[in-house]
């Protein structure tokens, strides 16, 4: 039987040997956890004539894995998905809607350049004496940076806003901590307060100038050391 767990070195090796825009499982591994075979829908950003080249070099690095386990890799141009989509293609649809994402190259871009849209706002606030907002804008700037490191990992995007449950996600994935447990505890506590029935929720009332100075410092040397 083929599980989850399975499919994540899989993926790994595909993405260090072509840098598809995104891998998904999709068929039976997707929906109940675990099947007979590995089913995986990689697009890649390359011209439709190519794709069964590609296929083909990803079935030669996966050879090791085949030993173990059957894998089906589906190799798709990002172009010939936006058509055959359009012309309401039953595989497509199916493996898109069904399937879980595992590697998404593009979006962790995304969302690292948010993260660093978010320290820009914190800092420009802080220096108007917007103190919460520039608070807010810290706390987001981590989050996403640590989501963009999580999904990298091939993590599965959860909606949460704690850095504290961010931060453990990244121990299941074996990552390092960036942070340590008193600065994730500060940041995640000047977050609160982000609409006006929540400011009586800031365990010390609105944030103070150093709190603010304070955050976006943090934020600043996580994005700007590692971003």
């Amino acid at each position: 039987m083929v599980t989850m767990s399975d499919a994540r070195p899989v993926v790994d090796e595909i993405v260090k040997a072509i840098h598809p825009v995104s891998v998904s499982v999709f068929g039976s591994v997707a929906l109940q956890g675990k099947g007979n075979d590995l089913d995986l829908l990689i697009i890649v950003d390359a011209p439709s004539e190519q794709s069964r080249e590609i296929e083909v070099s990803v079935q030669k690095k996966l050879k090791p894995f085949y030993r173990r386990f059957p894998i089906d890799p589906f190799v798709v141009s990002r172009g010939a998905v936006r058509r055959y989509c359009a012309l309401g293609s039953p595989f497509l649809m199916t493996a898109l809607s069904q399937g879980k994402v595992l590697y998404m190259g593009e979006i962790i871009g995304d969302w690292l350049r948010q993260a660093r849209d978010e320290c820009d706002m914190a800092r420009y606030l802080n220096k108007g004496g917007y103190f919460r907002g520039a608070c807010y804008h810290a706390q987001q700037a981590i989050e996403k940076y640590f989501k963009a490191c999580l999904l990298k990992a091939g993590w599965q995007l959860e909606k949460t806003h704690s850095i504290q449950r961010l931060s453990a996600i990244m121990e299941q994935f074996n990552l390092p901590s960036m942070m340590d447990e008193d600065t994730i505890a500060f940041i995640d506590s000047i977050y609160r307060g982000r609409y006006p029935a929540e400011q009586g929720l800031l365990p010390m009332g609105e944030p103070r100038a150093d709190e603010a100075a304070k955050a976006c410092a943090i934020a600043e040397k996580l994005i700007g050391k590692n971003g």
